[in-house]
């Protein structure tokens, strides 16, 4: 054999096959082509991929190492069998990266997922070596996505041989398998969720300010939606569409008010916006990207095709008279396909999307009554060692206008003490019922703070105590 020949072949076809960077050698290990699992497929109506690098697109075609050297004249038959979600297309053809050595002969098998064909070394000085690589250029079809489409190929004495498979007739170390093309989802959507904090000095109307987070802003969430790199650290950043370029979100997904979005639902009763922004941060706020909050309870950010990178925040800015309360957020993307009969794309999520929580003790009464001849307390004790200041909110039912003495709702109570006073000392008359909901805001950790409300009737001595309740534990 000369060896410059051989050098000088291998070039050519190397130069013949510049495009098929990508191929999947099934002896090598290499990586396989991955396309888009939401593509629809079915045997009943199969889809042709793009497979054949020759379209100038990036795609991939279907290689393996001979493994057999050949004597002079020597013929063979080859046996190429793939997965059963997968036919071999019309119009394909098989190559050598060494043409001058080999005669290929007629292909049998096309439209189904195995192929068979000779292999003729046309000796003199130019053999078929085990190095040898063949490729199968063309287009394919699929009838389906949910496994990936593993091939083998091997040698055999006789044609017969080839058609059946198996090991009778197998040509020692010609045998290759490997996965050929790979389907894995297209994009996602990810949330990172941070907590922030409702700050009790200002009887929650203000965020805690903490990192990102503003008195009037809250970040809650860092969110990814865009596409998939399938192989993490090879070729491809997304796998491929159809016709063998990389698939787009724009391929996927719907855009305006009924297409794909993200819908988020936890408490929104105190926002008056709920936006994403760039830059890591609630600094820079995306154009078009703020919810339309239904319900006080659900944020809906139309997102279309448009990705979401790493550094997308998720936030809300409070009103400022309504008390932000404790609450977790989910979020999740709903996705509606740009093209139905085409492409299948399903849900992301719920994912884990924030949470708030109040830094201080939070008190109620929920029933406070002032019946005449009666007395009505409230104790508060202080079991750290910091004095604490407390405020005190007073709510009722609806046409009952309650008067209330301001410079009798604030205090504090004492570093490992109490507060003892009157409830006719903030509360100075009703319009209707004499009832109400007395709210007690401690700036302290809800472990040092108790409280205890207490209505007597002096006359015959009857005492009625009741524990105030936190919020979220009765």
């Amino acid at each position: 054999m000369s060896l410059n020949k051989k050098a000088l072949a291998t070039a050519v076809a190397g130069a013949l096959l510049a495009g098929n960077a990508y191929a999947a050698n099934i002896s090598t290990g290499g990586a396989p082509a991955y396309f888009a699992r939401e593509i629809i497929a079915t045997p009943a109506a199969p889809v042709t991929l793009n497979t054949d690098s020759t379209a100038g697109v990036d795609a991939t075609e279907l290689s393996w190492n001979v493994g057999y050297n050949f004597s002079d004249g020597e013929v063979r038959y080859a046996r190429v069998e793939c997965s059963g979600n997968f036919r071999f297309g019309t119009g394909l053809t098989v190559v050598s990266n060494d043409p001058g050595s080999v005669n290929f002969g007629s292909i049998n098998g096309i439209g189904t997922n195995v192929l068979t064909f000779s292999v003729t070394s046309l000796g003199g000085a130019n053999n078929v070596v085990a190095a040898d690589t063949f490729t199968i250029t063309g287009d394919h079809q699929i009838t389906g996505t949910s496994s990936d489409v593993v091939c083998n190929v091997a040698l055999y004495d006789q044609p017969s041989q080839a058609q059946a498979g198996g090991t009778t007739g197998r040509i020692p170390n010609s045998l290759s398998a490997g996965p050929y093309l790979a389907f894995r989802d297209s994009y996602n959507f990810t949330s990172t969720p941070f907590t922030a904090t409702a700050d009790v000095s200002t009887d929650y109307l203000d965020f805690l300010a903490s990192g990102d987070t503003t008195a009037a802003t809250a970040e809650l969430a860092s969110w990814v939606y865009d596409l998939v790199d399938p192989d993490a650290a090879g070729p491809q950043t997304a796998p491929y569409d159809i016709d063998g370029s990389a698939i787009t979100l724009a391929d996927l997904m719907a855009t305006g008010a009924t297409g794909t979005r993200i819908v988020v639902s936890g408490d929104f009763s105190y926002a008056t916006s709920a936006f994403l922004s760039s830059g890591g941060n609630c600094a820079t706020p995306i154009a078009g990207m703020t919810a339309t909050i239904t319900g006080g309870n659900t944020a809906t950010f139309n997102v279309g095709a448009t990705a979401l990178p790493a550094g997308t925040s998720f936030c809300v800015t409070r009103n400022g008279t309504t008390a932000i309360p404790v609450t977790d957020y989910t979020a999740q993307l709903i996705a509606v396909s740009a093209a139905p009969t085409t492409y299948a794309v399903t849900n992301r999520g719920p994912h884990a999307s924030g949470s708030i929580v109040r830094n201080g003790t939070e008190l109620q009464a929920p029933l406070v009554q002032l019946p005449s001849g009666y007395l009505s307390r409230i104790m508060l004790t202080n079991t750290g060692s910091v004095a604490r200041n407390y405020r005190i909110r007073v709510i009722g039912e609806t046409g009952n206008v309650i008067s209330t003495n301001a410079a009798n709702m604030s205090g504090t109570i004492p570093a490992n003490g109490s507060r003892f006073f009157e409830t006719n000392t903030f509360i100075t008359g009703f319009s209707a019922g004499t009832r109400a909901t007395v709210i007690i805001t401690v700036d302290a950790p809800t472990n040092q703070i108790q409280g205890l409300y207490q209505i007597v009737n002096p006359a015959n001595g009857s005492i009625s105590n009741h524990v105030m309740v936190r919020p979220g534990t009765n």
